[in-house]
């Protein structure tokens, strides 16, 4: 091996004393995410590895480390566990997380376009438990986009969110490990509050609310509410505050709608909800109540150790209204988890994904596959 460049994983090793690669699940330009057997559990986690090239940039090296802190310390079922991070034998920095089945809401988003307003309320409401849980902490996220809310089943069909990556976190408390250069601007420009995109250092819980509304937006009307052909001109959309009403992109939404996002993405920070949960407790109100579908069916297991569901198309009348929303046992436990964002192959659509009926998924897959590296100066 040459000096400076280390042995890629592979069947077998030992990450730890206590997890063993069992296969590889994802790869892309931030690195390799494989499914490990942790063999004092007796269970599959999911190992996300940075790549070498990657852990040799002190922002990149630094945003990973952050991501692992962050999670660690939002205690919520709605935030992927975490349960180790170091530096494997052959030099990579890695983080295992609970291997999930499911796929992020990217991914449904792409095959619905659209989803109820009621349903739209179920996944918010769950989103604002997670954050919620961070901003207690004193957490922002900062990179709330469909790519990193997590659909999973949590048992009979009954939807389960989990909110991925806190790779950008930031601390309002002056936890140093979360913070970021000053002046950088980091998140997803398309979801970016005001104040994030312009780079302040004041930002706080309401730019997470903000992204959230936007994706709210996206998932109502099929459509972003703030676009332009370059960042500058995203950035004086968002600025501006002015977007389409949503009942303007969809004529079955509602006024209680419309006046629910124009308060979620207000450019004015004091006009936004005062908190996450506030936030999704008028949307709920805002929605119309209706049941929540069942997202999901069981497939035929495609080996002998790993069950597999899809989403069922077919479902569009939702089944679980909002106000009954409850967290369930158990959901945050190392089972048959994973955090998650992409699907088990490297698919580049949902829809083939579907045909296969591989919807088991990792955050790290999600992070290596999806996630735009918008955390330099560059983004």
């Amino acid at each position: 091996m040459n000096p400076g460049v280390r042995e890629e994983p592979k069947v077998g090793d030992l990450i730890t004393p206590a997890l063993r690669l069992v296969r590889p699940l994802g790869a892309g330009g931030m690195g390799a995410v494989w499914v490990a057997e942790h063999l004092t559990l007796r269970t599959r986690v999911a190992v996300k590895f940075l790549s070498q090239e990657l852990a040799m940039n002190a922002d990149a090296l630094a945003r990973f480390s952050r991501e692992a802190a962050a999670a660690s310390q939002v205690k919520s079922p709605h935030v992927v566990h975490l349960s180790d991070h170091g530096v494997a034998a052959n030099g990579a920095p890695f983080i295992a997380m609970e291997l999930l089945d499911g796929t992020d809401l990217r991914g449904l988003l792409t095959e619905r376009r659209t989803l109820p307003p009621s349903e739209i309320a179920v996944i918010v409401s769950q989103v604002a438990r997670a954050l919620m849980a961070a901003h207690q902490r004193g957490i922002v996220h900062r990179d709330i986009k469909p790519e990193n809310i997590f659909l999973t089943d949590a048992g009979g069909g009954e939807l389960f969110v989990k909110v991925l990556d806190f790779g950008i976190a930031k601390s309002t408390t002056g936890d140093t490990s979360l913070q970021t250069n000053t002046g950088a601007m980091v998140g997803t420009p398309l979801y970016m509050a005001p104040e994030q995109i312009l780079g302040r250092k004041d930002i706080d819980f309401r730019a997470d609310l903000w992204s959230l509304g936007v994706v709210a937006y996206e998932a109502m009307t099929g459509e972003l509410p703030f676009v332009g052909e370059t960042i500058g001109a995203v950035s004086v959309a968002i600025c501006s505050g002015h977007a389409p009403p949503p009942s303007s992109r969809n004529r079955n939404l509602s006024p209680a709608l419309d006046a629910w996002f124009r308060r979620a993405c207000a450019a004015d920070v004091s006009q936004r909800f005062g908190s996450a949960k506030e936030m999704a407790d008028a949307l709920a109100t805002a929605a119309a109540a209706a049941p929540l579908p069942s997202l999901f069916t069981t497939a035929s297991p495609t080996s002998e150790d790993e069950p597999t569901r899809v989403f069922n198309p077919a479902v569009v009348t939702p089944a679980i209204p909002p106000t009954l929303l409850r967290p369930v046992a158990g959901a945050g436990m190392l089972t048959t988890g994973g955090a998650g964002a992409a699907a088990a192959d490297s698919s580049p659509t949902f829809a083939k994904r579907r045909r296969l009926a591989r919807l088991a998924a990792t955050g790290a897959a999600h992070f290596v596959a999806r996630i735009s590296p918008c955390f330099l100066d560059s983004c």
